[in-house]
């Protein structure tokens, strides 16, 4: 899902406002390549038996709590313990609140040892403040099979100043933004698909759930994400790795910045304009959008990644209803952008067995499967080949297969094609690269403007991309405090790695 559009902006900047408080010198661990401290061997050289008892805690994001999580939890230790001689404590933590967490869980210095990185939580800024390790030795001689199974642009897009610092979670790396729409709606108002070529072609939908559909809401925005096609669009890339405000244009060889474009704030106006025309739900800014999706109140969502099979991966959260897909772009992407990982705590006690147990969930399909679907005869049904089935009363069902590890290892679910990973991978190979995607932006220099823009965006962003705050009226006042808070100073700091980035890859 790399990223990124309707929009991360909210979440980066909590994520990265976050990340301040986290102490740290340079990024260099005190196991320095990671090959330290090595209390025992790997499982193929001497067998679980050969390894000390370890306990491993892990840290992760859902959309919601699973009430069956101890229960899958033990039946995946029975695997870790028989092969590593360990168990994994799973620490799941519901999304909305996973940056402030692990904030807080790192600021106190917890000793843990995987956590989740990503686009909320960025790799390179953790790197910056000292809160995760280097994995390349620990990779080398605790996961070759690993190493050997992810393409060298993901170990490039996880590499900062030469070294790895995290384990890609393998699944669809480019982007394709567009429309979900609920299919009885489509059907019922006769919606062509084939007239909907921009975001607002979908007004006159959004018009006729309105005024037929009573307890519908016709888009869910609900300020956790942000409509920007100018990620990618017939005139901007955006440039990654900063706040999603950073734009060059397509067109351009000089490579120009563009910061804040008309396109771009053209979108908080869409949205001013849907809130007040009743497309937006009142209570968009404060309330989640989950508890109006699972009952099937949403007619369409903006989604990043109309990735192959995404209609049957999201009918569960929409109620259970049949989507259909809009696409309203060809697939992009920033080469590989970090979206989804899992890193090693610097203050990990058990690297070693940390990479071990990575390794092992991204190579044997009967662990990863417990922990994207639970029990078999319990949380799912099998069905042939390699589908299967939730069942309906379901109380393991995190819908995240993201977040684990590679989905190239996932069954596959009712209404998928078969050949959807096969799919995924040539879209992988094929898609459209952002020539500036490579570029990483050290924040160090500025990592107090950034935490008090951080501050000053976190006051409005939910109001702006819900529309419940009108645009022309707060735009000027959020501006000054933007530029009170530190915008200059940022903006120019930015430019200046930016232009010795584009001439470190001639570019310039």
């Amino acid at each position: 899902m790399k990223k990124r559009l309707f929009g991360l902006l909210a979440v980066i900047m909590i994520a990265m406002s976050a990340l301040a408080g986290c102490g740290g010198s340079g990024g260099k661990s005190d196991t320095g390549s990671g090959t330290t401290g090595t209390q025992g061997s790997t499982p193929e050289a001497s067998g679980a038996s050969g390894l000390e008892p370890a306990e491993l805690t892990w840290y992760y994001p859902l959309l919601q709590l699973q009430p069956d999580q101890k229960k899958v939890e033990e039946e995946i230790n029975k695997i870790v313990k028989e092969k590593l001689n360990a168990t994994v404590k799973l620490m799941p933590v519901a999304i909305g609140d996973y940056v402030q967490k692990m904030n807080t869980v790192l600021a106190a210095g917890e000793k843990f040892d995987i956590l989740w990185t990503g686009y909320m939580l960025k790799p390179e800024e953790l790197v910056r403040k000292g809160a995760i390790q280097p994995l390349n030795g620990l990779l080398d001689e605790y996961a070759p099979q690993l190493k050997t199974d992810v393409p060298q642009v993901m170990w490039d897009g996880l590499s900062v100043d030469g070294e790895i610092y995290g384990i890609p979670n393998q699944q669809i790396n480019g982007s394709r933004y567009g429309f979900i729409v609920q299919k009885r709606f489509a059907d019922k108002y006769g919606l062509d698909p084939s007239t909907i070529k921009t975001i607002a072609d979908i007004e006159p939908f959004l018009e006729q759930i309105k005024q037929n559909e009573p307890g519908i809401i016709p888009i869910g925005l609900f300020g956790g994400s942000f409509v920007n096609p100018q990620a990618h669009d017939d005139q901007y890339w955006v440039v990654p790795g900063l706040d999603d405000h950073f734009y060059i244009k397509t067109d351009d060889p000089s490579y120009t910045l563009h910061r804040y474009p008309e396109e771009e704030l053209d979108n908080f106006r869409l949205a001013s304009k849907w809130y007040k025309a009743g497309y937006i739900h009142k209570d968009a800014a404060t309330e989640k959008m989950t508890d109006y999706q699972s009952k099937g109140q949403i007619a369409v969502e903006f989604d990043v990644t109309l990735k192959p099979g995404v209609e049957a991966e999201v009918k569960p959260k929409n109620g259970g209803n049949d989507v259909i897909i809009i696409p309203l772009s060809d697939w992009f992407s920033n080469g590989y952008s970090a979206t989804t990982n899992q890193s090693i705590s610097r203050t990990s006690p058990n690297p070693e067995r940390a990479m071990m147990l990575l390794n092992l969930i991204n190579t044997d399909k009967e662990l990863y499967n417990l922990m994207i679907n639970g029990l078999e005869g319990v949380h799912y049904e099998k069905l042939s080949g390699e589908y299967i089935k939730a069942m309906p009363d379901s109380r393991y069902r995190p819908n995240m297969d993201w977040v684990f590890g590679s989905v190239f290892n996932s069954y596959l679910k009712e209404g998928q094609p078969e050949n959807i990973w096969e799919e995924t991978k040539k879209i992988n190979e094929s898609s459209e690269i952002n020539p500036v995607g490579a570029f990483k932006f050290n924040s160090e220099p500025v990592s107090t403007e950034i935490a008090n823009l951080n501050a000053v965006w976190g006051e409005y962003k939910r109001g702006l991309v819900t529309g419940t705050l009108d645009f022309e009226e707060t735009w000027p006042v959020l501006y000054g405090k933007l530029k009170e808070a530190g915008e200059d100073k940022y903006v120019e700091e930015v430019t200046r790695q930016f232009e010795q980035f584009l001439k470190d890859k001639g570019l310039k």
